[in-house]
């Protein structure tokens, strides 16, 4: 007999706010680079562009463009139900090893389906306040977003220079224009120059990004409030649901049944019954 979980929306809220690691502080580049030693960095970037694209991803990180997507593949996933971090609801059913008829069966999945329905009724009771939240939250990206744009377009500016400048230093080498030596050095200073002014690039978003973290904490506290609200019917809904599924066992079934409820594992050890 195949395991049977709880779907998504039979499970207790949990709040995932949106976080936005790169916002609370002005330092977020270093101005050495991360890959390693100047001279590393520089003996790399006279055969790869792999820095250049490390820093990037930095930058991306630093100043994203658009909100972080969830665990369920959705921007808006803190939204949505899911599975708690403890309780029985964490766990699967004990199916398996109840020896369920195919009465019961049947039984139980209609069980699961008016916990899903009612379910879908409560967070329906509160799908507007969260549509406006996500109002919100869209409007506070595209403020970021417009007040980050100079900074972006003097990344794009500053990145086109740099690599031309190493470009052309590679050039120089094949050619035998310039020593590996010489080289290497060249790309040192202009590493370095190219470092501090990513960085100081980045610092000035420093008030856009502190601008939008407070605007999606107070959004998450918000909708937060909204899913507290609504969890003790949650909570109701799902025990009525294990009620339901306690009154169609034999008192075999149902003691099995309450080893689970107590946080034991009944199946294990006892094989599959079928």
């Amino acid at each position: 007999m195949r395991r049977l979980w709880l779907s998504a929306a039979a499970l207790c809220a949990a709040i995932v706010p949106l976080l936005l690691s790169s916002c609370s502080s002005s330092g977020d580049i270093a101005t050495s680079p991360t890959l390693g030693t100047s001279d590393e960095v520089a003996a790399t970037l006279l055969v790869s562009n792999q820095p250049i694209e490390q820093w990037q991803q930095e930058d991306n990180d630093a100043l994203p463009l658009t909100p972080p997507v969830g665990p369920n593949g959705d921007e808006h996933d803190s939204d949505s139900l899911r599975r708690p971090d403890k309780g029985n609801r964490m766990r699967p059913l004990p199916l398996p090893c109840l020896g369920l008829t195919p009465e019961q069966m049947a039984q139980i999945r209609q069980f699961q389906a008016q916990l899903d329905s009612a379910n879908r009724a409560v967070m329906a009771s509160i799908e507007d306040q969260l549509a406006a939240l996500r109002q919100q939250e869209q409007a506070a990206w595209e403020a970021y977003r417009q007040a980050t744009a100079s900074q972006r377009e003097e990344l794009i500016a500053l990145y086109r220079q740099f690599r031309a400048q190493v470009d052309s230093i590679r050039k120089l080498v094949r050619s035998g224009g310039m020593s590996r030596d010489d080289a290497r050095a060249a790309l040192r200073q202009l590493a370095q120059d190219f470092q501090n002014a990513r960085k100081a690039i980045i610092d000035s978003t420093a008030d856009a990004r502190a601008q939008l973290k407070a605007a999606l904490d107070q959004i998450a506290q918000a909708r937060k409030a909204l899913m507290d609200q609504i969890q003790p019917q949650l909570d109701a809904n799902y025990q009525q649901f294990l009620n339901n599924v306690a009154s169609i066992l034999t008192p075999e079934q149902l003691a099995t049944w309450q080893e689970w409820l107590a946080g034991k594992d009944p199946c294990k050890g006892r094989g599959r019954r079928r």
